[in-house]
């Protein structure tokens, strides 16, 4: 067994995705996973000494994710060389598909190790290095860096450098991050930001997306996909006539004709939609392994009907406040907020919006090697809806992503044709209200409206303003978990857990003692609003 050599605190986002594990142990969900062709006289040796360095200088590389007490926290692993077995495969092609194999195993975040490798033999000078990590140890940009350290690393091996002279030392770990971040929180240096989130979330509406299908208990996760093109001279004729609000780029652009058939489509004029910011602003942690993105809310309110111009400079308002503060992790964020919870989806937002989601160039050269990267897409959904987009000059290109388990392939057909229609209509005349935007998911949608949305949960039963005693052997024995975790004298069985002062890692310590008991309580919903006498009615 590799040798421990540290304990240190987890970031936010880590200590997020270990939760998330808690509930489904066994999936790929969040797997990253990229595919290097390399083409040309490969020295294996030199590749596996040049990743082998690669893993010993990000010390989160070789971490694992283990619950400490009441703490989530990281322990470093001692750096140990390599093993890089050759396989072999008859054609490119093959070796994608056992790479995508490869990437679709989950990985074990307290045993690890959170990183693993394939090279696959196609031809004798043809091959394809597959890397896999956990997202808890490296996002999209991470990808970037790996691949820019091990060219370098790669060339100066194959001419017999010793390697941990090539790379300048790291100035700081992913680790020192994690610390960092908890102290900004601690001393109140973050204070300034929630208070803006305080202020732009407050009364936040999260209304259910339209969905096709009830979410089974068990989702896979699989999606269903619609191309989607937002054509430049479109996007450029209303960036100029928007320009009185300010630069407005084609992402917004974008964002602004997507709010707009959300809204059309939800019948809410309260929208928030999640943007992914790199979290990197600090010139040290550019150069990091690690798990620094994060998901900031941009909400929109487009109760008056404004006209699209208005939508588009409100847009640009939120979207710039969202970045100015977007330092407060969001896992922070949904726990502050004390939002209300609901199995199987995600607190505040239920969809994304993501331009030049990668940071992979197209090909790299070292030591008369051709590599060429090639992401394996999990084919996973993180949110009910993603739209990828990737951006060239003023157009941008990608897809709308969506839960199979939620959506049909005839919805997301809509929704990419919908989001191009209102930017056509928008192009054409800008002062056009919001509501006489043509939208087809929210017209061909709108007379079936009642049987397609999927009802809220029903009010609220629990008696008003009474504690209640515990009944049962089964809510004395809840109760007394809460007091612990909860660190209170006394609850009462109609409490609900997150406005007693609970928050996610407090809920799986009760599922974890209550296991020491003998007792399995379903952690996907003691992650949801429940009271004592909620949870024990289902034992």
């Amino acid at each position: 067994m590799t040798e421990d050599l540290y304990v240190l605190p987890a970031s936010y986002g880590q200590q997020r995705l270990w939760l998330l594990e808690q509930i489904d142990p066994d999936t790929p969900l969040y797997n990253e996973a990229v595919g290097l062709r390399l083409r040309g006289p490969l020295d294996t040796a030199a590749l596996t000494a040049a990743m082998s360095e690669v893993v010993a200088r990000h010390e989160v590389l070789r971490s694992v994710l283990e619950l400490e007490g009441a703490e989530v926290v990281q322990v470093v692993r001692e750096a140990e060389p390599l093993a890089l077995p050759v396989h072999e495969a008859d054609s490119h092609e093959l070796a994608l598909a056992q790479a995508r194999e490869l990437a679709a195993v989950p990985f074990d975040l307290g045993r690890g190790p959170l990183v693993r490798c394939r090279l696959t033999r196609t031809g004798p000078d043809d091959h394809l290095f597959t890397v896999v990590v956990h997202h808890a140890v490296a996002d999209g940009w991470s990808l970037g860096v790996l691949l820019a350290e091990l060219t370098s690393l790669y060339t100066e091996a194959v001419r017999g450098t010793d390697l941990s002279t090539v790379l300048p030392e790291l100035a700081v770990q992913y680790a020192d991050f994690a610390a960092w971040q908890k102290e900004r929180l601690d001393t109140g240096e973050l204070d300034g930001q929630l208070d803006h989130w305080r202020e732009r979330l407050a009364g936040v509406a999260q209304p259910a997306l339209p969905t096709d299908r009830v979410l089974a208990a068990a989702s896979e996760r699989g999606t269903v996909q619609a191309p989607l093109r937002l054509p430049a001279a479109m996007v450029r004729q209303l960036r100029a006539v928007a320009g009185d609000t300010g630069d407005v780029t084609p992402f917004m652009v974008a964002l602004a004709a997507y709010v707009v058939v959300l809204a059309r489509w939800t019948r809410s004029p309260d929208v928030v939609v999640g943007l992914p910011f790199a979290g990197r602003g600090q010139e040290e942690l550019e150069s990091l392994v690690g798990f620094f993105v994060n998901t900031v809310p941009v909400r929109v309110d487009l109760s008056a009907d404004p006209e699209f111009t208005a939508v588009l400079g409100q847009v640009r308002g939120r979207c710039v406040d969202a970045y100015g503060n977007a330092d407060v992790p969001f896992e922070l964020l949904v726990e502050t907020l004390k939002l209300p919870r609901r199995s199987g989806r995600t607190p505040l937002t239920q969809t994304m919006l993501a331009v030049n989601n990668t940071w992979l160039p197209d090909r790299a050269e070292a030591a008369g090697v051709t590599i060429e990267p090639t992401t394996l897409l999990q084919e996973r959904a993180h949110f009910e809806i993603t739209v990828d987009l990737d951006g060239d000059g003023d157009e941008l290109t990608g897809a709308v992503v969506l839960q199979a388990d939620l959506f049909t392939q005839e919805t997301a057909d809509l929704l990419a044709r919908s989001v191009t229609a209102v930017l056509r209509g928008a192009a054409m005349a800008p002062g056009t209200k919001v509501s006489a935007l043509p939208c087809p998911l929210a017209d061909e949608r709108a007379a079936a409206r009642e049987e397609e949305t999927v009802t809220a949960p029903a009010t609220s039963t629990r008696p008003a303003g009474q504690a209640g005693a515990p009944r049962s052997a089964t809510e004395i024995m809840l109760a007394r978990l809460w007091t612990e975790v909860l660190e209170r004298d006394t609850v009462g069985v109609h409490e609900e857990f997150y406005a007693a002062g609970g928050n996610s890692l407090r809920a799986v310590r009760v599922v974890m003692r209550a296991r020491e008991q003998g007792v399995e309580l379903p952690m996907e919903r003691v992650l949801g609003e429940h009271t004592i006498r909620e949870l024990a009615e289902l034992l």
